[in-house]
């Protein structure tokens, strides 16, 4: 798959990102049109719907909402305020009244008193002096208490001045505790009425004759007034406030303004004019956003490739390879919306969101991965609004997204393998995330509905895990060549190479397996992918077929060294070959550029001490970097790995009476010494992981190697015994 890739690649040169881009990007619209494709709506009043309609924008229905302000503003109640300085304000006139008609009472008798130009009834003219003279003290009095006294007719003033102290102190005692009772508490206008008819009945229970309770009446009809005034102010400012707090009738996008089965009413339509869906015009707004965020997402994987550090052409791999995964995503998200639009509730919980990142993160980068969770999320909400409406598809979106975060975060670089632990993980990770979403919807957490969320939600989060882990190695076909199944076919003992090891270079197979074993647990001891290093060591040393006498392990016992028959350039040479021959053997069976590149730096650029050593024993002039590897150094963890092992077991098997503490030391110096020689400085080996490596190797090269007890002979007659 994978020089299929590499053959188009090369086809289309520099064009190939913008043909991708632009592919996929028309692939992923193709698969969502069909929710975002502009459409005239066609309907009329009172007709049933033939479909549920959906606002396709958000509006504001202006007279709804200032219905609902005049509402409002009408059931706020009037606001009175309480004027208790009215209780002695009019106290006070009855008070002044009595004090004038005390005062015209004790002034000289009203013998005396004489008014000019009267003549008559000396009766008479007496009250008429009395009343002129009250009249003139009225002057001295404040204009309010003038107007209440001058209400009063003549023959009640008359009756007042001619009255006996007793009386008068009678009624006024009685007037003032009658009004003070009565205007301590709040009068409205529509209660004043009622509030002196019902002071005139206390009046009645005094020790007044007819004449004073009749001006004791009288005198109520204007002492006892409206004292809880209507405040217009206050009021106005209520209503105001009341307008403020009616929130606008709002039309959101995605709200479903006409039911499928319902009968289109005169609200219906006001709506669906409000938005502008009877103007017979189509809507492109969702198409555009649509391909706004397409061209975006091409954008920003575009940044991604230019800021990696790896080949071209592996970055037009993982573009590639992110776009097949992104697509796959939505398809398996559109299939789960056909399915809610024949009315599966919830359905669109079960949607695996972390299977996308979990094989982007753990194939190519985790770059890619966050890039295809939030795209992958993001256009769920073009699928969904139309089933769901727009709040449930935010909703939607930010659980995709969530719950694919967790899928990117818990991924690493290496093959992916089943474990209990993460399983259960990724299932209560979307338990919680659904249970927070559900109050959040501030819907009922007891309830049917809100169970089978939280359980689609758990199976969604399963499946994410386990449908990676089906996929993978399907998905690892499309990312490289060196795929758990071609490494599978690859490990075979029947294949051709491996035969012809086997039987023309038998040591170097025996040596290839002694490799593999101790790589394989070296490279799993820092959580790499051991199946490749295995097959990685079973091929890294087949150039050796090309003249496998000359190497140690291919020599029979008894046979001479054919290097003693050569110069030390000339074994140099022989052995440097066994690299370039085993990249040209295995680029010509079309092996996987993993497993080339592995042969290529198993040596690295280390020195070919023996014969450097041998070579300056003839010539003092030879140069060092003459009898170097052409390289290159190891570029990953498994080459530096690989490089370790098959010097580590090469030594080791040389060794005379290898012991725990020889090995130990042996491996500790070789790895020291290629740290020095600057053999791992292309690659991301840590001093951590190179212990963890030193361990591993240790352990194992004890086990295969470790010195054994020499068995006594049994002699000849012993045996007879």
């Amino acid at each position: 798959m994978q020089k299929k890739f590499v053959q188009l690649q090369n086809k289309l040169g520099k064009s190939y990102l913008p043909v991708v881009f632009v592919f996929f990007s028309l692939l992923l619209l193709l698969i969502l049109y069909p929710s975002v494709k502009p459409h005239v709506l066609d309907v009329q009043l009172y007709q049933v719907a033939e479909q549920t309609i959906r606002a396709n924008t958000t509006v504001e229905d202006k007279e709804r909402t200032e219905a609902n302000q005049k509402i409002a503003a009408d059931s706020v109640e009037p606001v009175y305020t309480f004027n208790s300085e009215l209780e002695k304000n009019q106290t006070t006139k009855i008070e002044l009244l009595f004090a004038a008609v005390n005062e015209v009472k004790q002034t000289k008798k009203n013998s005396e008193i004489t008014v000019p130009g009267t003549k008559g009834d000396p009766d008479q003219k007496a009250a008429e002096e009395r009343i002129q003279l009250f009249a003139e003290k009225l002057h001295h009095l404040d204009e309010p208490t003038q107007d209440f006294i001058s209400r009063l007719p003549e023959w009640a003033i008359s009756d007042l001045l001619s009255a006996s102290l007793d009386d008068l102190e009678l009624l006024e005692h009685s007037l003032i505790e009658i009004v003070s009772e009565k205007m301590s508490q709040p009068i409205k206008k529509e209660q004043l009425e009622t509030t002196i008819d019902e002071a005139k009945n206390n009046i009645q229970y005094t020790a007044l004759n007819g004449t004073y309770e009749r001006i004791a009446n009288l005198l109520l009809d204007h002492a006892i007034v409206e004292n809880q005034l209507y405040d217009e102010q206050e009021t106005e400012q209520q209503r105001q406030a009341a307008i403020k707090r009616v929130q606008p009738v709002m039309i959101l996008q995605g709200q479903v303004v006409v039911q499928e089965g319902h009968v289109i009413d005169s609200g219906d339509m006001h709506q669906l004019k409000l938005l502008g869906m009877l103007e017979n015009k189509a809507s492109y707004q969702l198409l555009i956003s649509l391909l706004v965020l397409l061209f975006v997402q091409s954008v920003h994987l575009l940044f991604v490739t230019r800021s990696e550090n790896d080949l071209f052409l592996k970055r037009k791999r993982e573009v590639t390879f992110y776009y097949i995964l992104v697509v796959f995503g939505l398809i398996l998200m559109k299939g789960l919306q056909l399915i809610s639009k024949a009315d599966v509730q919830y359905v669109e919980w079960l949607y695996p969101a972390a299977l996308a990142p979990i094989l982007i993160t753990t194939l190519s980068s985790r770059r890619y991965g966050f890039l295809a969770n939030s795209y992958l999320a993001a256009l769920s909400i073009y699928l969904f609004h139309e089933t769901n409406g727009v709040n449930s598809g935010l909703t939607i979106l930010l659980f995709y997204f969530l719950s694919g975060l967790l899928g990117t975060l818990h991924s690493n670089k290496q093959r992916l393998s089943f474990s209990n632990k993460k399983l259960w993980r990724f299932i209560f990770a979307d338990a919680l995330l659904m249970i927070a979403l559900v109050f959040y919807m501030n819907q009922p957490f007891v309830s049917f509905d809100t169970g089978i969320m939280v359980l689609f939600a758990m199976i969604g989060g399963m499946l994410a895990y386990l449908l990676a882990l089906l996929f993978f190695p399907y998905a690892e076909v499309l990312q490289t060549d060196s795929s758990a199944l071609k490494l599978l076919e690859l490990s075979n003992p029947n294949q051709p190479l491996l035969q012809l090891l086997l039987t023309q270079a038998p040591g170097t197979y025996h040596h290839s397996l002694m490799v593999a074993n101790l790589s394989s647990a070296a490279v799993g001891a820092i959580g790499l992918d051991p199946l490749f290093a295995r097959v990685a060591c079973y091929y890294h040393d087949v150039g050796k077929l090309a003249h496998p006498l000359f190497f140690v392990e291919n020599v029979p016992t008894g046979m001479k060294n054919p290097h003693d028959l050569l110069s030390p350039e000339e074994s140099r040479d022989m052995i440097f070959s066994h690299v370039t021959e085993g990249v040209r053997m295995l680029e010509e069976a079309d092996f996987p550029t993993d497993l080339i590149d592995i042969c290529a730096q198993h040596h690295g650029t280390t020195l070919m001490k023996y014969f450097y050593i041998e070579a300056k024993k003839e010539n003092e002039d030879v140069k060092e970097v003459d009898f170097r590897y052409a390289g290159p150094k190891p570029q990953t963890k498994t080459a530096a790995i690989i490089h370790i092992a098959d010097s580590a077991e090469a030594a080791c098997r040389s060794m005379a009476g290898p012991t725990k503490d020889k090995i130990k030391h042996f491996v500790h110096h070789l790895i020291n010494d290629r740290i020095e020689d600057g053999q791992f400085d292309e690659c991301p080996l840590t001093i951590k992981e190179l212990k963890k490596i030193e361990t591993s190797l240790v352990n194992n090269l004890i086990g295969t190697f470790h010195s054994r007890i020499e068995y006594p002979e049994l002699k000849k007659e012993d045996r007879e015994k």
